[in-house]
């Protein structure tokens, strides 16, 4: 900080105005200043949001885990090939997946959404005319600990997870996700197989 002392000279100088012009002038002001340097330091307001998951109802993430959130989200392949997890009617895939605050210090507003990344609607199998998409027949199950965020909700109803208390810098969700496969998916479904994206979006409050 560099101050330069002139307050002193200027009085001097207003007083002897005030004195010299007499009625004309009622008052007098002096000013001073200083320089002042101010760093400004943004390297802990990074905002960072990191999530992970695994098809493992006793999973609990570890720091080797997690991922860039953003642009990829965790998923998990439902496939008919062997390359993936494979669901026939009636049965049921339990998971967990997990979505940490990686900002040194600011707080984070999270939603979730679950997707198809590559959504082939109506789409049939041109040599046995069955259908390929899988997700449109699934039904959710999501579990914030013992609150029930979503129960047993059908893909097409599917809307986002918004929570009302920000996630502090350091904290993270675990979450309980179970993917259903109904008995009346019926053999126009067999050999299909979907991808389902668990996509976490977060927010500065």
């Amino acid at each position: 900080m560099r101050t330069h002392r002139r307050g002193g000279l200027r009085l001097l100088l207003a007083t002897g105005s005030l004195v010299a012009a007499g009625t004309l002038i009622t008052a007098a002001s002096f000013t001073d200043y200083a320089d002042v340097d101010v760093a400004l330091d943004g390297s802990r307001n990074t905002f960072d949001i990191v999530a992970s998951g695994k098809a493992d109802p006793s999973w609990q993430p570890t720091q080797a885990d997690w991922d860039q959130a953003n642009p990829r989200a965790f998923r998990i392949a439902l496939t008919n090939d062997g390359s993936g997890y494979t669901m026939a009617p009636g049965s049921i895939l339990d998971l967990r997946i997990a979505a940490k605050n990686n900002s040194p210090r600011l707080a984070a507003n999270l939603g979730l959404r679950i997707l198809d990344p590559h959504p082939r609607g109506n789409q049939t199998d041109p040599n046995t005319g069955h259908f390929v998409e899988l997700f449109d027949q699934l039904v959710f199950t999501v579990k914030d600990g013992g609150t029930v965020l979503l129960d047993r909700v059908p893909a097409a109803q599917l809307t986002t997870i918004n929570w009302n208390d920000p996630l502090q810098p350091g904290a993270f969700k675990l979450l309980d996700v179970r993917v259903e496969l109904p008995y009346s998916v019926d053999n126009r479904w067999q050999m299909a197989s979907t991808d389902i994206q668990f996509n976490f979006q977060a927010v500065n409050p």
